[in-house]
């Protein structure tokens, strides 16, 4: 692969930096009495402090910079998790290690929040007012006629969405991405997908012991302890079940709900059954079976959102 190919392979990606570190070195330079010239954004404001509203407009200015910010549960000021101490961090390693799992231990030590999105901090002015705020990706310029979803704070609008409506495209905020039904299904499916591994790999392990210590007997051991693999099939699903349930009771007031909020003020129907991800799977079919699909690596074209994988983190959608 020549040089100018890797560029277009990975022109999509954000070259991000994570915020935290930044945080950290600017932190370092001050107390050692050294300067600090770069400006940082402040960190996201989840949920806003007042109900959402909607502009809309021309951009008057605009500028964006990607980073790697914390989205997740935690990052919202009425998210239901219990606080963790570092002490209580450290023991829960400290366990993790001695029970044998030293590469989970030196994770939890090392970093406890460690699930951080690429979005972009985006400023500007619209209808004659500053506005900012953290969306997913943007290719948006002076001009561009938008919707917003905002909440005005004291001199600047705080933004958490923006369309465009003659593309269907939204940038919105990275995890807003469904509505508390869709997210449930979402987790259901998983919750299976989660069993049918772990029941697989415990019939390959029973399979793998019984043919090395010759007791295969033709596969007729299965019918034989099937109350076995009941089960472990119920413990499984239990498992799964207590994940997807503890999930769902972190995300459904927190970030379902804020998402729901996004798609409400933006005018979008069914807001709790509104999945992002879906819509731009359809969207991109759709495109290709009336032959206006493009690949998204083509950088001749437009970037556009799209469900390709290695893409699927930008948090911008067609809606």
């Amino acid at each position: 692969m020549t040089v100018d190919e890797k560029k277009k392979k990975y022109a999509r990606y954000i070259k991000a930096e994570k915020l935290r570190d930044l945080r950290t070195k600017q932190e370092i330079e001050l107390m050692n009495g050294r300067p600090w010239t770069r400006e940082l954004p402040p960190p996201p404001v989840l949920p806003p402090y007042g109900p959402l509203e909607k502009i809309s407009g021309r951009l008057d200015s605009f500028s964006s910079e990607p980073f790697k910010e914390y989205f997740d549960v935690k990052a919202y000021r009425i998210n239901p998790l219990p606080e963790v101490s570092d002490s209580q961090l450290g023991r829960a390693a400290a366990m993790a290690i001695a029970v044998g799992s030293p590469g989970l231990g030196s994770v939890m030590m090392s970093e406890s929040d460690s699930v951080y999105d690429s979005a972009e901090y985006v400023q500007g002015q619209i209808n004659g007012k500053p506005f900012r705020g953290w969306v997913g990706r943007t290719r948006l310029q002076a001009g561009d006629k938008v919707e917003m979803a905002v909440d005005w704070q004291h001199d600047h609008y705080e933004v958490y969405a923006i369309t465009l409506p003659k593309e269907g495209i939204i940038s919105i905020c990275p995890k807003c991405d469904m509505g508390h039904i869709s997210h449930v299904l979402w987790r259901v499916k998983n919750m299976f997908f989660l069993t049918a591994l772990l029941f697989f790999a415990i019939m390959l392990v029973v399979i793998i012991h019984s043919v090395t210590e010759g007791d295969w007997k033709g596969g007729g051991f299965i019918f034989e302890y099937w109350w076995l693999f009941v089960m472990a099939l119920g413990i499984n699903l239990s498992i799964a079940g207590l994940i997807a349930f503890a999930a769902c009771r972190a995300y459904i007031p927190t970030i379902c709900r804020f998402s729901e909020e996004i798609f409400k003020v933006l005018g979008m129907k069914n807001p709790s059954r509104i999945n992002l991800n879906r819509t731009t799977k359809q969207k991109e079919l759709h495109l290709k079976d009336i032959g206006e699909w493009h690949d998204p690596e083509d950088l001749s074209k437009p970037l556009c959102p799209t469900q390709k994988f290695v893409y699927s983190a930008e948090s911008w959608f067609y809606y």
